[in-house]
């Protein structure tokens, strides 16, 4: 079963208390959606086919049955929430793949194909000009 994690970028430096906090929040949002499990990323991931990724501060670790509406619901709440809490950014990732939305991400069919993306083959690495080498997604309002 396919996982994504979704780290979040605080625009400013934060103590790690306040970083945790701001994980809870996005997670318990995220708990809202039918089908999804959120927990903490406490760990490396491990297991056949998946790529080990480095565990950091105010990471979540999402996974269940992915449609294209959990998928327009995720990118809905990951784009109000780093609104809300004035976020950088929140990467959404599948092993080297990665997502960037921002609270002034607009919800699109490209980015949700670009998250949907994240769900499809094994994760190696990304075609080059794509928003998983870092780039932004969507378009700045």
């Amino acid at each position: 079963m396919t996982e994504l994690s979704l780290l979040i970028e605080p625009a400013a430096p934060l103590p790690a208390e306040r970083i945790d906090g701001l994980a809870a929040g996005l997670a318990d949002d995220l708990r809202a959606v039918r089908g999804l499990r959120v927990a903490y990323a406490q760990a490396p991931a491990a297991g056949p086919g998946k790529s080990a990724q480095a565990w950091e501060l105010g990471m979540l670790v999402v996974g269940g049955l992915f449609s294209a509406t959990t998928m327009g619901a995720l990118a809905q709440i990951v784009v109000a929430y780093a609104d809300r809490v004035k976020a950088r950014s929140i990467r959404v990732r599948n092993g080297d793949r990665e997502v960037v939305v921002t609270g002034d991400t607009r919800i699109d069919p490209a980015v949700l194909d670009r998250l949907t993306q994240l769900l499809g083959a094994p994760s190696g690495p990304a075609p080059s000009g794509s928003p998983a080498d870092g780039g932004s997604t969507g378009a700045r309002s």
